[in-house]
């Protein structure tokens, strides 16, 4: 089975001896390594063969290559297609992989980092309060980088430490409604935020509307006289007409307004929302709140005036089934429907 094996002996620059020990085999991929003694150099090789022969051995190029290093080649290869959700889908992978370069454990080799190491950072992040889907689609991520390492990227033998780890389950839906004096104080805060942050969330509270739809909307979008507002981009990549009702209208026109119909409608960023958003909430002393639980609540008033059909029109619900939780008719209600 063996090709070549062997042994080589250096001089260094600095006048002492080093080892280069190397490994051909059919099969399995070119393998050396140096070593200041010849006993470690026999060795490695010994054990490396053995690894080999049992099919756990682990390239050198997974041994010498970052997690940092195989995100950073992850993010500069782009998806196969960049259309439509496709690309929506690039666009959200790439704020993930951005935000694990930046964790310590991308500092390391990727041939050292066991499933240990990423149900520690699975318990952190569950005790940062990030919902269980949230974190399992984080570590998707680093498993799905693994798979593409072994596979395409030449490192043989890498182990998916995910794998050997315990995932967060599916989603926990939410079922967090705003009182109404929460609602009064949460905009109170947000009013002392400037002038685009109570308006941002009045809407979301009033027309069911996603934060990135709202961040993504321009005055040309807007069309007061229809009471009508169009989203191009939603987050199945379909465009819809939310119905604007009479308090929407009146959030809209009390608004500041630019000259440009390109304008957005809410210059301000996603990350300067969800800083304001969770101040906010401190200071008026709501506790776990976010902003997406405002379209929850949206939500719930609209089924509690429109039947389904009509409510997944504004909401933008795929299927009747996604609505059902925000169903909730007293029965005395339904009585009377039904005399």
């Amino acid at each position: 089975m063996a090709k070549s094996n062997g042994i080589q002996e250096r001089e260094n620059s600095n006048g002492t001896i080093s080892y280069r020990a190397q490994i051909r085999m059919r099969g399995a991929p070119h393998l050396r390594k140096t070593f200041t003694r010849k006993t470690d150099a026999r060795r490695w090789i010994e054990d490396t063969k053995a690894s080999i022969r049992s099919g756990n051995v682990v390239s050198t190029e997974a041994q010498r290559t970052t997690l940092r290093e195989a995100l950073e080649r992850y993010l500069r290869e782009p998806p196969k297609t960049k259309t439509g959700k496709s690309l929506k889908g690039w666009k959200r992978q790439q704020d993930r992989v951005k935000a694990w370069v930046k964790n310590p454990l991308a500092t390391r080799f990727m041939s050292q980092l066991h499933g240990k190491d990423f149900a520690t950072y699975r318990d952190q992040r569950r005790a940062q309060g990030r919902a269980e889907n949230t974190i399992r689609i984080e570590l998707a991520l680093i498993s799905k980088l693994y798979r593409i390492a072994a596979r395409e990227w030449g490192m043989e033998g890498l182990r998916n430490p995910i794998e050997s780890m315990t995932l967060p389950g599916g989603s926990n839906k939410r079922e967090r409604r705003l009182h109404p004096d929460e609602e009064t104080a949460l905009l109170e805060q947000l009013r002392k935020a400037g002038p685009y942050m109570a308006p941002l969330a009045s809407l979301a509270i009033e027309t069911a509307m996603r934060q990135g739809e709202l961040l993504a909307l321009t005055w040309e979008d807007v069309d007061l006289q229809r009471r009508v507002a169009r989203l191009k981009d939603t987050k199945n990549s379909e465009p819809r007409d939310v119905p604007l009702s009479t308090r929407a209208i009146e959030i809209l026109k009390a608004m500041p307004r630019p000259l440009a119909n390109t304008a957005p409608l809410f210059p301000v960023s996603q990350d300067e929302v969800i800083r304001t958003f969770r101040k906010a909430c401190t200071d008026a002393k709501i506790e776990n709140l976010k902003f997406h639980d405002l379209r929850h609540e949206a939500t719930s008033r609209i089924c509690d005036r429109l039947p389904m059909h009509e409510a997944m029109r504004v909401t933008g619900h795929k299927t009747p089934s996604m609505l059902m939780r925000y169903y909730h008719p007293k029965a005395e209600d339904l009585a009377r429907k039904l005399a």
